[in-house]
């Protein structure tokens, strides 16, 4: 940790903040990015943080993400919506896209939006997490498949063709919401380049090499390799199903899309466009539609349950960690490796921000 730099939530996304609207983004789209990937940091998931900007300034240069572009949307029932991020940062049009779900399920007890042409969304659990704070259950999904997209490869198969497609559940309680959060690869691509930037090995089971060798170097899978689906060799096919079903679910957004986008343009190389599938689904449920209350009551019996399990450490709840790790770090700062400092300088010199005080 010696080559660690520690800040503060505040400066931290003061800076990140003011350098995604010098990137191009308006005010309130360079908000939600910058307080999105700082919240990603505090809440332990620094691999969903301010790692990601380097990535997002390439793929600007590139022409494929256009930080001032704002959904739009193409469909609209009581409950049901098709929204087109048209390349915008997926972060914004994902908020955007969850308020509308939210709102309409507390009117119909329920919604649905799908989503096309968005760009990297950030940390699913960010989303349903906000919607069970405000006393709703939510689940959301982001996939891609398709012939050289994403990271993962297919059991028993070469070549990579889903992106790790994670799923995020929010249920409301009488405690902290319990938020489950989790791709459908063994690891997300993000704990891969975390390992690369901060020179560490990846445990057994998470990648193969290109040729399709097992692996524990972060390097063997940016070299041509690929993540493994959760389950690993023994049950990856499970991984691999719900992998498949979230980039179908997304690809309800996709059906008439004359330009379509793969998720976060997670493509390597040419590869066989037909049978590609790329896009978001949110879905809130209002419990009060259900039953008129005692739903978070049911959840925190539930939850207090599975804390009484025996055993040392103790069992943890999903979305505990973050909880815990966003108590620890409101009061100790955010710690950044050297790799990711390094980085930050050099967009804070490209584009003239000061850069954070540690």
């Amino acid at each position: 940790m010696a080559d660690d730099h520690v800040l503060s939530f505040a400066e931290l996304r003061r800076f990140t903040v003011e350098l995604v609207g010098r990137f191009g983004a308006p005010g309130e789209i360079a908000e939600e990015v910058g307080s999105h990937l700082v919240r990603a940091n505090l809440s332990g998931h620094d691999s969903h943080g301010v790692a990601r900007l380097p990535q997002y300034l390439a793929q600007i240069d590139k022409g494929a993400l256009v930080p001032g572009a704002r959904p739009e949307l193409l469909t609209e029932t009581d409950v049901l919506a098709v929204m087109d991020a048209k390349r915008g940062f997926g972060q914004y049009t994902s908020i955007v896209a969850l308020e509308w779900a939210m709102s309409h399920a507390q009117r119909h007890g329920l919604a649905a939006v799908s989503i096309r042409r968005s760009m990297h969304v950030g940390r699913l659990g960010e989303y349903s997490e906000r919607a069970a704070e405000a006393g709703l259950v939510a689940l959301v999904t982001a996939g891609s498949a398709g012939e050289n997209v994403g990271g993962v490869g297919l059991p028993g198969a070469r070549g990579r063709y889903f992106g790790t497609n994670p799923w995020s559940f929010g249920f409301p309680s009488t405690a902290d919401p319990v938020v489950f959060d989790g791709s459908m690869s063994t690891v997300a691509e993000g704990k891969v380049r975390l390992a690369r930037a901060t020179g560490k090995t990846l445990p057994d089971g998470c990648i193969v090499d290109g040729a399709g060798r097992p692996s524990t170097d972060p390097e063997d899978f940016y070299a041509g390799g690929a993540l493994l689906p959760l389950g690993g060799r023994t049950a990856g096919h499970k991984g691999y199903g719900l992998a498949l079903v979230s980039a179908l679910l997304g690809g309800l957004s996709a059906v008439g899309d004359t330009e379509p986008t793969v998720l976060g343009a997670q493509v390597a190389g040419d590869g066989d466009p037909r049978g590609r599938v790329s896009g978001m689904f949110v879905l809130v449920l209002d419990p009060a539609a259900f039953a008129p209350d005692g739903y978070p009551e049911l959840v925190g019996e539930v939850a207090a349950g599975l804390k009484r399990a025996p055993g040392e450490p103790g069992a943890l709840l999903p979305g505990e960690p973050e909880v815990t790790t966003r108590h620890a770090r409101s009061e100790a700062g955010i710690s950044l490796p050297d790799a990711t400092w390094r980085d930050l300088g050099e967009l804070a010199a490209r584009f003239d921000v000061a850069v954070p005080r540690a």
